[in-house]
């Protein structure tokens, strides 16, 4: 891996580091994890970077909160045109670069979050729901017991379910299932 193959391919190396993800990663939240940092390093000065940046992070949780529209992946390709044409440093010239790099490359991600509300990763919380598989529950209670809210429930020895308005979706019945039973989707 070298400066000049990753700048074939649209990427850049920065400081020397790499991340290797998988399809465990949202690329909608790695857009938004960026975008925060980006928005806590701008310097202020120029008004397409201060607050392009943050208004991008703003439309970015809104996708991940289930809240994103028609349109968002759109205005954020716009708005990064105009921070990279606008910017007066280097930093607001390539901020729009991890937005722009998962639109073009999971496009579908952005899509499965805003039309279907939902999280191919299952990463982001308002767009997952837990459940209990019939046929790999046993009835063993651990989920229900270590349930903070006691959305998780059953008989001993019968199939449990989970109580979506009672689900705060911290994940503790899936640590603690022994049979692989909790469905995340």
């Amino acid at each position: 891996v070298d400066f000049d193959e990753l700048t074939k391919i649209g990427s850049m190396m920065g400081s020397g580091g790499m991340i290797v993800m998988d399809e465990r990663n949202c690329m909608v939240d790695v857009a938004k994890y960026f975008t925060n940092f980006l928005v806590s390093e701008s310097c202020g000065k120029c008004v397409p970077c201060r607050e392009g940046v943050r208004r991008m992070r703003d439309i970015l949780v809104d996708i991940a909160d289930g809240k994103g529209r028609e349109g968002d992946v759109e205005l954020l390709e716009t708005m990064s045109k105009a921070i990279i044409d606008g910017a007066l440093c280097a930093l607001g010239n390539s901020a729009p670069n991890p937005v722009l790099s998962t639109i073009r490359h999971f496009r579908d991600e952005y899509k499965a979050h805003i039309e279907d509300k939902r999280c191919p990763a299952g990463v982001c919380k308002a767009l997952i729901t837990y459940s209990v598989d019939a046929e790999k529950c046993t009835g063993c209670m651990v989920c229900s017991k270590v349930c903070p809210t006691g959305a998780a429930s059953g008989e001993r020895k019968k199939v449990h379910a989970i109580d979506a308005a009672l689900c705060t979706k911290c994940g503790a019945c899936r640590e603690s299932c022994k049979f692989d039973a909790i469905i995340v989707r």
